[in-house]
């Protein structure tokens, strides 16, 4: 048997949300996230069947075109694609579980209507040349990084890309379920030290550009 402590996990930030992560298996997927009052988590779209507990605090949860108060005690079910956004407008402080079945992986995997559908939010981020000597710890921080940001809500995947004409030449694929969750990882305060980090790696800084899908096929 196996004990968790969520008083242990919990997790606030200054900016952003805190979140940490309490289990991960292929069909079972469960973060807790701490919200300090007046932080959010951002309109996006349930990437499973998602049920939320509320462990500690008072949050509004808006689910499709229902907004409720919850506290102690309450279960919401969301179902797969819903829109979803979650505010913390009481004093206290707010603690909740997001309880996801099956573990987004296999929605993806099991469903090819996922695989094609349109409105994904994508950067693309071309990073300047690698500094000599400095390709296997680039390459390093881009898994280490990307292990991080898989953590946060709305993330779909992010690719590296190395060019096959340019030495040392890599650029970046990232896709979010939707702009909002993109921005709420970008503004992060992990994401800044990241990349305050990756600076050091490389001769400039990243260039990105951004895109919303509009159609595509994937086998």
């Amino acid at each position: 048997m196996e004990r968790i402590n969520l008083k242990e996990r919990e997790v606030f930030k200054k900016e952003g949300r805190g979140m940490a992560n309490v289990v991960d298996e292929p069909y079972l997927l469960i973060n807790q996230v701490c919200l300090e009052s007046g932080q959010n988590v951002p309109e996006h779209q349930a990437n499973s069947n998602v049920t939320l507990h509320v462990v500690s605090g008072e949050g509004t949860f808006s689910i499709g075109e229902e907004r409720v108060k919850a506290g102690p005690g309450n279960l919401l079910r969301v179902p797969l694609h819903s829109p979803m956004s979650i505010q913390n407008e009481s004093p206290k402080r707010l603690v909740f579980l997001v309880i996801k079945t099956p573990h987004p992986d296999a929605v993806e995997k099991d469903s090819p209507e996922d695989k094609n559908r349109e409105g994904r939010f994508v950067n693309l981020i071309k990073f300047p040349a690698v500094k000599p000597g400095k390709e296997k710890e680039f390459r390093e921080w881009f898994g280490r990084s990307s292990e991080l940001f898989a953590k946060h809500q709305g993330f779909i995947s992010r690719t590296l890309l190395k060019s096959t004409e340019e030495t040392e030449q890599y650029a970046a694929v990232v896709e979010h379920e939707s702009k909002e969750t993109f921005m709420a990882m970008h503004l992060s305060d992990e994401r800044q030290r990241l990349f305050k980090k990756v600076e050091t790696l490389i001769d400039g800084m990243p260039e990105p550009d951004f895109y919303e899908v509009a159609a595509t096929r994937r086998k």
